[in-house]
C-alpha cells in the first residue's frame, strides 16, 4: 500500500524554499501557500465526499474514510503553523527601526 503526502502536497510545490535562496532564486512564498490552500480545499472536500458516501451506505471503506479525515485534519494543522510562522515573519519586520 502506497501513501501519498497530506493533501497531495510535495516538496516540489515551494513551500520548502525560500524567495531568494540559491536553489530556487524565483521562488514566490505567496504562491507556495496559495498552493497549500488549494490542496487543504482538496482534502476537505475529499473528507467530506467520504463520510457523505459512508453516511449513505456507499461502497467506502470505514478505514478510508478515517484516513481522509485525518489527511484533512493534519493539512489543516500544518497551515494553520504556517499562517503563524508567517504573521510573526510579518511581525517582526513591521517592528523593525529604519
Amino acid at each position: 500500500m502506497q501513501i501519498g503526502g497530506i493533501g497531495g502536497i510535495s516538496p516540489a510545490s515551494g513551500l520548502g524554499q525560500v524567495a531568494g535562496s540559491p536553489t530556487n532564486p524565483g521562488a514566490d512564498t505567496g504562491n507556495g501557500f496559495g498552493a497549500l490552500l488549494d490542496s487543504l480545499s482538496g482534502a476537505s472536500n475529499e473528507a467530506d465526499s467520504a463520510i457523505a458516501d459512508i453516511a449513505t451506505g456507499g461502497e467506502k471503506d470505514l478505514h478510508d474514510v478515517v484516513m481522509s479525515v485525518e489527511m484533512e485534519s493534519l493539512a489543516f494543522d500544518l497551515a494553520v503553523q504556517i499562517r503563524n510562522r508567517l504573521v510573526e515573519a510579518y511581525s517582526e519586520v513591521f517592528r523593525m527601526q529604519v
